[in-house]
């Protein structure tokens, strides 16, 4: 299961309270994560998907669990909902459904989403993909030309913390606003703009060289940030794909504690909420 566990009514008012740093944590897993093909709307329950094949070949070595991640803003009627058929790792058939939905204790519940805001493809128990036959969806015609990817996951067991953070900051990959001049009025119309690069940064204390931002110093990973509020309450999944983390230590005077501070890049950032 890549997302939290769903919640039950009487934790929906812990959900709703700000999160504290401590509440948000880095993980990370040396395994990749693959870009397995896009879907794009066309019209009410129409869309193409186009596979990458060498993502789908290397599925076939590593079964794993899939998720869906919106490319940009929707504002629909219906929420999208794909189905996903193939085989899992032992050869049978099987189907998942990636079903996108607003949180139970969401204040608000209208249909628009942003960009990066994804789903996890539900299947049997113990069931991973090894190949994908036909992906088809069922949306409304508010979704065409919008795009939809797929993604294989490491497991949530292959993540380790970054142990002792104490700071944590990444920017989003979503559409930047652009202003278009018109005479003295610098703001007379706003666009979106580019897509800006992702980075993230993470300092930690060092607990030793054998473990933390040192062991990963360099290395391609996926990245993780659980949020999980009060001790109890597992509220969102961050993925950072394709992230690759370099650091650099610190050791002050005396007492002071040594840290690394690592700053990376990564290719996209799916987050999947607590339902």
């Amino acid at each position: 299961m890549l997302k939290p566990a769903d919640l039950t009514s009487d934790l929906y008012d812990i959900a709703l309270k700000p999160a504290l740093g401590q509440e948000m944590q880095l993980l990370v897993s040396t395994q990749a994560s693959l870009e397995l093909g896009s879907m794009v709307g066309v019209a009410q329950n129409s869309g193409v998907y186009t596979a990458n094949n060498a993502a789908n070949a290397a599925l076939q070595a590593a079964p794993a669990e899939l998720l869906a991640m919106l490319e940009s803003d929707i504002n629909v009627d219906t929420l999208p909902v794909l189905t996903i058929t193939g085989t899992d790792q032992s050869g049978g058939a099987l189907t998942g459904t990636a079903t996108f939905a607003i949180p139970a204790y969401a204040q608000d519940t209208s249909k628009v989403l942003p960009g990066t805001w994804a789903t996890e493809v539900t299947v049997t128990v113990g069931k991973l993909f090894k190949t994908i036959t036909n992906v088809t969806i069922a949306c409304d015609t508010k979704l065409a030309g919008k795009k939809i990817t797929l993604f294989a996951l490491p497991s949530l067991s292959s993540f380790n913390q970054i142990g002792c953070k104490t700071d944590l900051n990444w920017v989003p990959r979503n559409r930047e606003p652009v202003n278009i001049q018109c005479g003295a009025d610098e703001s007379a119309f706003v666009k979106p703009g580019m897509i800006p690069k992702g980075e993230i940064g993470v300092t930690a204390k060092i607990p030793n060289f054998s473990d933390g931002l040192a062991r990963y110093n360099g290395v391609r990973v996926t990245g993780l940030i659980k949020e999980v509020k009060e001790d109890k309450v597992a509220t969102a999944h961050i993925f950072f794909l394709g992230l690759i983390l370099t650091s650099q230590p610190k050791a002050g005077e005396s007492t002071d504690p040594a840290t690394f501070t690592a700053k990376g890049i990564y290719e996209d950032a799916p987050w999947i909420l607590a339902k």
